[in-house]
């Protein structure tokens, strides 16, 4: 049995597409937690997660944390999914690693400055700067995926790799930025977005945890 802790709207969002897309049984819990980000439930859930992030997967007594490792693992244990290359084809499964890695690395990094700006700075007058800073790395980002992802209308061309899952799951945390700096304010991002939302799966878990379903949304 597999299970995925997580919350809607969070980082939980790649691994759930790719839940949907292997066509997994699964149970969905919700964490929760206090006003301090401190997991108030499921009880234990600090055992499988011991710094309290999410999401946390348990796959039939398999832990794991950290979103891009979970959607690696789920990818490679379900080849018939096609979201992960086979090994022979190295080429395109290490692109996707690649790819798969600067987002999960660099990427999110980046989000993390942007929304929590002030535990990056000791000094609250530098606050202003470290979500400027935030901002022009995240346009600079948006601007290399767009780049490679061309005529895509995935990263590698035709082929939805588990990598294009956790791409359009970023490009929609960036809605609260300003309108031209969002990811969606490309239109290849956005073009690439429509293309993951159109696969049923993803869809699917997207709607379940009350995301956007278009870049138009």
């Amino acid at each position: 049995m597999i299970t995925l802790y997580g919350i809607p709207g969070t980082a939980t969002t790649a691994p759930h597409m790719v839940l949907e897309e292997i066509g997994a049984e699964y149970a969905f819990v919700l964490v929760e937690r206090d006003a301090h980000d401190v997991p108030t439930a499921p009880p234990g859930f600090l055992a499988l997660s011991p710094f309290g992030k999410v999401p946390a997967l348990d796959d039939d007594g398999l832990v794991l944390t950290e979103a891009a490792a979970i959607c690696l693992h789920l990818a490679a244990t379900h080849p018939e999914a096609g979201l992960l290359a086979p090994p022979e084809d190295r080429h395109a499964r290490a692109t996707t690693v690649r790819h798969l890695m600067t987002l999960t690395n660099t990427v999110q990094p980046a989000y993390l400055r942007y929304f929590y700006s002030e535990r990056y700075t000791a000094d609250p007058a530098g606050v202003d700067g470290v979500r400027a800073a935030a901002v022009a790395e995240l346009v600079e980002l948006r601007d290399h995926f767009a780049a490679v992802i061309g005529d895509g209308p995935f990263l590698l061309g035709e082929r939805c790799s588990v990598a294009d899952l956790y791409l359009a799951m970023l490009a929609s945390w960036s809605s609260d930025m300003e309108p031209a700096d969002r990811w969606w304010s490309d239109p290849v991002i956005a073009r690439h977005y429509d293309a993951v939302l159109a696969r049923p799966g993803c869809r699917r878990a997207v709607e379940q945890e009350g995301g956007s379903l278009s870049s138009g949304a």
